[in-house]
Protein backbone atom coordinates (compact mmCIF):
# COMPACT_ATOMS: atom_id res chain seq x y z
CA UNK A 1 0.00 0.00 0.00
CA UNK A 2 0.80 3.77 -0.25
CA UNK A 3 0.91 5.47 -3.44
CA UNK A 4 2.17 4.39 -6.88
CA UNK A 5 2.14 6.58 -10.61
CA UNK A 6 2.48 4.90 -13.48
CA UNK A 7 3.51 6.33 -16.61
CA UNK A 8 2.36 9.79 -15.80
CA UNK A 9 2.60 12.55 -18.82
CA UNK A 10 1.22 16.23 -18.59
CA UNK A 11 2.13 18.93 -21.46
CA UNK A 12 1.10 22.27 -21.18
CA UNK A 13 0.50 23.08 -25.21
CA UNK A 14 4.14 22.25 -26.00
CA UNK A 15 5.43 22.49 -22.97
CA UNK A 16 6.23 19.00 -21.47
CA UNK A 17 6.04 19.07 -17.95
CA UNK A 18 6.16 15.58 -17.11
CA UNK A 19 6.82 12.34 -19.38
CA UNK A 20 6.24 8.69 -18.39
CA UNK A 21 6.98 9.31 -14.75
CA UNK A 22 7.23 6.21 -12.16
CA UNK A 23 7.00 6.64 -8.44
CA UNK A 24 6.66 4.04 -5.16
CA UNK A 25 5.95 5.76 -2.45
CA UNK A 26 5.66 3.45 0.68
CA UNK A 27 2.92 3.80 3.19
CA UNK A 28 4.08 5.63 6.28
CA UNK A 29 7.14 6.69 4.76
CA UNK A 30 8.85 10.75 4.19
CA UNK A 31 9.53 10.70 0.55
CA UNK A 32 11.42 13.72 -1.26
CA UNK A 33 10.80 14.51 -4.82
CA UNK A 34 14.28 16.80 -5.43
CA UNK A 35 14.82 18.54 -8.47
CA UNK A 36 15.70 22.31 -9.67
CA UNK A 37 13.33 24.67 -10.95
CA UNK A 38 12.06 23.50 -14.12
CA UNK A 39 12.12 19.69 -13.66
CA UNK A 40 8.39 19.05 -12.81
CA UNK A 41 8.62 18.15 -9.56
CA UNK A 42 5.62 20.82 -8.38
CA UNK A 43 3.81 19.65 -11.35
CA UNK A 44 4.00 15.77 -10.05
CA UNK A 45 3.21 16.93 -6.86
CA UNK A 46 -0.29 19.00 -7.62
CA UNK A 47 -1.34 15.26 -9.82
CA UNK A 48 -0.81 13.95 -6.79
CA UNK A 49 -3.46 15.99 -5.16
CA UNK A 50 -6.09 16.04 -7.92
CA UNK A 51 -5.14 19.85 -8.70
CA UNK A 52 -4.03 18.88 -12.33
CA UNK A 53 -5.11 16.34 -14.39
CA UNK A 54 -2.54 13.94 -15.87
CA UNK A 55 -2.71 13.39 -19.81
CA UNK A 56 -1.98 10.18 -19.21
CA UNK A 57 -0.65 7.48 -16.93
CA UNK A 58 -2.35 6.14 -13.36
CA UNK A 59 -2.28 7.65 -9.50
CA UNK A 60 -2.71 4.61 -7.18
CA UNK A 61 -3.48 5.43 -3.33
CA UNK A 62 -3.77 2.18 -0.46
CA UNK A 63 -4.41 -0.05 -3.84
CA UNK A 64 -7.55 2.45 -5.18
CA UNK A 65 -7.25 4.08 -8.68
CA UNK A 66 -7.54 7.90 -8.19
CA UNK A 67 -6.95 9.25 -11.48
CA UNK A 68 -9.68 11.08 -12.31
CA UNK A 69 -11.09 11.82 -8.85
CA UNK A 70 -11.33 15.44 -7.73
CA UNK A 71 -8.93 16.82 -5.13
CA UNK A 72 -11.97 17.41 -2.64
CA UNK A 73 -12.65 13.27 -3.02
CA UNK A 74 -9.03 12.27 -2.76
CA UNK A 75 -7.51 10.90 0.54
CA UNK A 76 -4.63 14.03 0.74
CA UNK A 77 -3.63 17.09 2.14
CA UNK A 78 -1.21 19.63 1.25
CA UNK A 79 0.91 22.48 3.09
CA UNK A 80 1.80 25.36 0.23
CA UNK A 81 4.53 27.51 0.32
CA UNK A 82 2.79 30.24 1.09
CA UNK A 83 0.61 28.53 3.92
CA UNK A 84 -2.84 30.18 2.67
CA UNK A 85 -3.74 31.39 6.30
CA UNK A 86 -6.67 33.66 6.69
CA UNK A 87 -5.19 36.75 8.55
CA UNK A 88 -8.19 37.63 9.92
CA UNK A 89 -8.52 34.27 11.92
CA UNK A 90 -7.04 32.73 15.14
CA UNK A 91 -4.85 29.80 15.06
CA UNK A 92 -7.52 27.76 16.19
CA UNK A 93 -10.23 29.25 13.73
CA UNK A 94 -7.75 28.38 10.76
CA UNK A 95 -7.12 24.83 11.70
CA UNK A 96 -11.05 24.29 12.23
CA UNK A 97 -12.04 25.71 9.17
CA UNK A 98 -11.48 22.88 6.97
CA UNK A 99 -13.25 20.87 9.53
CA UNK A 100 -16.00 22.48 10.03
CA UNK A 101 -16.42 23.07 5.85
CA UNK A 102 -16.61 18.67 5.75
CA UNK A 103 -19.71 19.23 8.37
CA UNK A 104 -18.19 18.28 11.29
CA UNK A 105 -19.82 19.85 14.54
CA UNK A 106 -17.55 22.49 15.98
CA UNK A 107 -17.04 20.98 19.22
CA UNK A 108 -15.29 17.94 17.60
CA UNK A 109 -13.95 20.12 15.28
CA UNK A 110 -12.32 22.62 18.14
CA UNK A 111 -11.57 19.60 19.86
CA UNK A 112 -9.45 18.07 17.04
CA UNK A 113 -8.01 21.41 16.38
CA UNK A 114 -6.79 21.55 19.96
CA UNK A 115 -4.65 18.02 19.76
CA UNK A 116 -2.97 19.04 16.60
CA UNK A 117 -2.04 22.10 17.41
CA UNK A 118 -0.63 20.16 20.60
CA UNK A 119 1.33 17.79 18.61
CA UNK A 120 3.33 20.86 16.63
CA UNK A 121 3.73 22.76 20.02
CA UNK A 122 1.42 26.01 19.47
CA UNK A 123 -1.40 25.07 22.11
CA UNK A 124 -0.35 28.16 23.88
CA UNK A 125 -0.87 30.69 20.27
CA UNK A 126 -4.22 29.14 19.44
CA UNK A 127 -5.65 33.22 20.23
CA UNK A 128 -3.19 34.54 18.20
CA UNK A 129 -3.83 35.93 14.45
CA UNK A 130 -1.02 34.84 11.65
CA UNK A 131 0.22 38.01 11.72
CA UNK A 132 1.78 37.96 15.16
CA UNK A 133 3.32 34.56 14.80
CA UNK A 134 6.74 33.87 13.27
CA UNK A 135 8.12 31.98 10.11
CA UNK A 136 8.33 28.98 11.69
CA UNK A 137 4.73 29.20 13.62
CA UNK A 138 3.03 30.11 10.28
CA UNK A 139 4.37 26.69 9.03
CA UNK A 140 3.29 24.81 11.86
CA UNK A 141 0.24 26.31 11.50
CA UNK A 142 -0.18 24.79 8.12
CA UNK A 143 0.94 21.74 9.25
CA UNK A 144 -1.84 21.49 12.12
CA UNK A 145 -4.32 22.49 9.79
CA UNK A 146 -3.57 19.91 7.26
CA UNK A 147 -2.92 16.79 9.84
CA UNK A 148 -6.20 18.04 11.33
CA UNK A 149 -8.55 16.50 8.21
CA UNK A 150 -6.37 13.15 8.88
CA UNK A 151 -5.20 12.40 5.26
CA UNK A 152 -3.76 9.29 4.04
CA UNK A 153 -0.83 11.00 2.51
CA UNK A 154 0.34 14.48 3.48
CA UNK A 155 1.61 16.41 0.58
CA UNK A 156 4.36 19.55 1.28
CA UNK A 157 5.43 22.23 -1.47
CA UNK A 158 8.39 23.31 -0.37
CA UNK A 159 7.00 24.00 2.81
CA UNK A 160 10.43 25.74 4.66
CA UNK A 161 11.22 27.86 1.00
CA UNK A 162 10.06 30.98 3.14
CA UNK A 163 11.70 30.43 6.46
CA UNK A 164 15.22 31.88 7.34
CA UNK A 165 18.46 29.19 7.39
CA UNK A 166 18.56 28.37 11.03
CA UNK A 167 14.80 28.38 11.04
CA UNK A 168 14.65 26.28 8.23
CA UNK A 169 17.53 23.48 10.20
CA UNK A 170 14.72 23.31 13.18
CA UNK A 171 11.58 23.20 11.02
CA UNK A 172 13.34 20.69 8.94
CA UNK A 173 14.08 18.32 12.72
CA UNK A 174 10.57 19.36 14.27
CA UNK A 175 8.82 18.34 10.78
CA UNK A 176 10.61 14.58 10.45
CA UNK A 177 9.73 13.83 14.56
CA UNK A 178 6.32 14.57 13.43
CA UNK A 179 5.86 12.68 10.70
CA UNK A 180 7.59 9.82 12.62
CA UNK A 181 5.35 9.95 15.33
CA UNK A 182 2.39 10.11 13.17
CA UNK A 183 3.78 7.34 11.37
CA UNK A 184 1.82 9.00 8.28
CA UNK A 185 2.76 8.86 4.77
CA UNK A 186 4.65 12.47 3.79
CA UNK A 187 5.53 13.48 0.23
CA UNK A 188 7.73 16.69 0.01
CA UNK A 189 8.83 18.88 -3.23
CA UNK A 190 12.06 20.62 -1.96
CA UNK A 191 14.67 22.14 -4.58
CA UNK A 192 17.35 21.91 -1.65
CA UNK A 193 19.85 19.01 -1.30
CA UNK A 194 20.56 19.20 2.51
CA UNK A 195 16.60 19.34 3.36
CA UNK A 196 16.02 16.06 1.21
CA UNK A 197 18.41 14.63 2.80
CA UNK A 198 17.51 15.67 6.42
CA UNK A 199 13.85 14.35 6.45
CA UNK A 200 13.85 12.23 3.75
CA UNK A 201 13.76 8.04 3.93
CA UNK A 202 13.64 8.23 -0.09
CA UNK A 203 13.83 10.58 -2.52
CA UNK A 204 13.82 10.91 -6.12
CA UNK A 205 15.99 13.44 -8.07
CA UNK A 206 14.04 14.76 -11.24
CA UNK A 207 15.42 16.41 -14.50
CA UNK A 208 13.83 17.19 -17.21
CA UNK A 209 10.47 16.36 -16.43
CA UNK A 210 11.64 12.62 -15.37
CA UNK A 211 13.08 10.54 -12.78
CA UNK A 212 16.68 10.58 -12.47
CA UNK A 213 17.50 8.31 -9.96
CA UNK A 214 15.34 7.52 -7.06
CA UNK A 215 16.25 5.35 -3.66
CA UNK A 216 17.27 5.96 -0.03
CA UNK A 217 18.48 8.55 1.02
CA UNK A 218 22.13 7.24 1.26
CA UNK A 219 22.18 5.12 -1.86
CA UNK A 220 21.32 8.29 -3.97
CA UNK A 221 24.06 10.59 -2.02
CA UNK A 222 26.59 8.08 -1.83
CA UNK A 223 25.95 6.20 -5.59
CA UNK A 224 24.56 9.17 -8.09
CA UNK A 225 23.80 7.24 -11.12
CA UNK A 226 24.78 9.88 -13.59
CA UNK A 227 26.18 13.30 -13.79
CA UNK A 228 23.17 15.02 -13.56
CA UNK A 229 22.57 13.58 -10.36
CA UNK A 230 26.03 13.84 -8.88
CA UNK A 231 26.09 17.26 -10.42
CA UNK A 232 22.78 18.24 -8.62
CA UNK A 233 23.99 16.79 -5.45
CA UNK A 234 27.14 18.77 -5.32
CA UNK A 235 29.73 16.37 -5.56
CA UNK A 236 32.29 18.82 -7.61
CA UNK A 237 34.77 16.72 -8.83
CA UNK A 238 34.11 14.94 -12.55
CA UNK A 239 37.40 13.15 -13.84
CA UNK A 240 37.34 12.11 -17.51
CA UNK A 241 39.01 8.42 -17.89
CA UNK A 242 39.93 5.56 -19.62
CA UNK A 243 39.33 1.76 -18.43
CA UNK A 244 42.90 0.30 -18.18
CA UNK A 245 41.65 -3.01 -16.41
CA UNK A 246 38.65 -4.10 -15.47
CA UNK A 247 38.84 -2.21 -12.32
CA UNK A 248 41.60 0.46 -12.92
CA UNK A 249 41.61 3.83 -14.37
CA UNK A 250 43.89 6.28 -16.20
CA UNK A 251 43.34 9.84 -15.01
CA UNK A 252 45.13 12.76 -15.51
CA UNK A 253 46.46 12.21 -11.74
CA UNK A 254 47.60 8.64 -12.28
CA UNK A 255 46.24 5.31 -12.34
CA UNK A 256 43.30 4.61 -9.62
CA UNK A 257 41.81 1.42 -8.43
CA UNK A 258 37.99 0.93 -8.60
CA UNK A 259 35.96 -0.97 -6.09
CA UNK A 260 33.62 -2.88 -9.21
CA UNK A 261 34.00 -3.07 -12.56
CA UNK A 262 33.66 -0.06 -15.26
CA UNK A 263 31.47 -0.55 -17.79
CA UNK A 264 32.94 1.39 -20.67
CA UNK A 265 36.20 2.09 -22.30
CA UNK A 266 36.01 6.04 -21.84
CA UNK A 267 33.56 7.99 -19.78
CA UNK A 268 33.44 9.95 -16.28
CA UNK A 269 33.78 9.14 -12.61
CA UNK A 270 33.44 11.38 -9.87
CA UNK A 271 34.82 11.46 -6.09
CA UNK A 272 33.13 13.69 -3.47
CA UNK A 273 36.06 16.09 -1.57
CA UNK A 274 35.39 14.65 1.45
CA UNK A 275 36.96 11.51 0.22
CA UNK A 276 40.01 12.46 -0.97
CA UNK A 277 42.56 11.44 2.30
CA UNK A 278 45.79 13.10 2.64
CA UNK A 279 48.57 10.68 3.10
CA UNK A 280 51.81 10.83 5.09
CA UNK A 281 52.66 7.73 3.19
CA UNK A 282 54.36 8.08 0.02
CA UNK A 283 53.52 4.49 -0.93
CA UNK A 284 50.02 4.98 -0.81
CA UNK A 285 49.95 8.41 -2.62
CA UNK A 286 48.36 8.15 -5.60
CA UNK A 287 49.02 12.13 -6.93
CA UNK A 288 50.67 14.93 -5.46
CA UNK A 289 49.15 18.84 -5.78
CA UNK A 290 49.93 22.26 -4.29
CA UNK A 291 47.47 24.18 -2.51
CA UNK A 292 45.73 27.09 -4.13
CA UNK A 293 43.41 28.09 -1.95
CA UNK A 294 42.57 27.28 1.57
CA UNK A 295 38.69 27.90 2.66
CA UNK A 296 37.87 27.69 6.30
CA UNK A 297 34.36 26.64 7.21
CA UNK A 298 34.75 26.35 10.74
CA UNK A 299 34.49 22.41 11.77
CA UNK A 300 36.12 21.67 8.48
CA UNK A 301 38.33 23.10 5.03
CA UNK A 302 38.34 22.89 2.02
CA UNK A 303 41.41 22.96 -0.63
CA UNK A 304 41.68 23.59 -3.67
CA UNK A 305 44.57 22.08 -5.23
CA UNK A 306 46.42 22.70 -8.27
CA UNK A 307 45.34 20.32 -10.42
CA UNK A 308 41.80 21.74 -9.93
CA UNK A 309 40.08 19.16 -7.01
CA UNK A 310 38.29 20.49 -4.16
CA UNK A 311 39.09 18.65 -1.46
CA UNK A 312 37.74 18.22 2.54
CA UNK A 313 39.00 18.18 5.83
CA UNK A 314 36.77 17.10 9.00
CA UNK A 315 39.48 18.89 10.98
CA UNK A 316 41.04 22.10 10.69
CA UNK A 317 44.86 20.82 9.97
CA UNK A 318 47.81 23.01 10.18
CA UNK A 319 47.87 23.68 5.56
CA UNK A 320 48.78 27.27 3.99
CA UNK A 321 48.22 28.30 0.42
CA UNK A 322 51.53 26.50 -1.80
CA UNK A 323 51.71 23.70 0.45
CA UNK A 324 52.21 20.80 -1.27
CA UNK A 325 50.00 17.16 -0.31
CA UNK A 326 50.17 13.74 -0.91
CA UNK A 327 47.02 12.86 -1.62
CA UNK A 328 45.03 8.94 -1.43
CA UNK A 329 42.25 8.44 -3.51
CA UNK A 330 40.57 5.08 -1.69
CA UNK A 331 38.89 3.02 -4.06
CA UNK A 332 35.65 2.92 -2.50
CA UNK A 333 35.51 6.68 -3.14
CA UNK A 334 35.39 6.75 -7.13
CA UNK A 335 31.87 6.68 -8.67
CA UNK A 336 31.65 5.25 -11.84
CA UNK A 337 28.85 7.27 -13.66
CA UNK A 338 26.91 5.64 -16.02
CA UNK A 339 25.98 7.58 -19.72
CA UNK A 340 22.75 8.49 -19.78
CA UNK A 341 22.20 12.22 -19.28
CA UNK A 342 19.17 14.20 -18.04
CA UNK A 343 19.46 17.75 -20.65
CA UNK A 344 17.43 20.80 -20.60
CA UNK A 345 15.23 20.05 -23.69
CA UNK A 346 14.52 22.60 -26.44
CA UNK A 347 11.02 23.02 -25.31
CA UNK A 348 10.12 25.34 -22.32
CA UNK A 349 10.19 23.28 -19.05
CA UNK A 350 7.74 23.90 -16.33
CA UNK A 351 8.37 23.87 -12.12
Amino acid sequence: MGLTAYAVCKNYGETRALYDVDLAVDKGEFFTLLGPSGCGKTTLLRIIAGLEMADNGRIIINGKDYTKVPANKRPVNTVFQSYAMFPHLTVLENVCFGLISRKIRKSEAIDKARKTLDLVQLSDFEDRKPHQLSGGQRQRVALARALANEPEILLLDEPMSALDAKLRVQVQIELRQIQQRLEKTFIMVTHDQQEALTVSDRMAVMGVGQVAQFGSVREVYDNPRNRFVADFLQTQNFISVERIGPCVVSTPYGDWELKEQIPWEEGTVTVRPEKLRISSDLSECDFKAHVNTVIYRGCYQQFILSNGLLMETETVLPVKEGDELMVHVPKDAVIILHEETFQRMDVRTVR
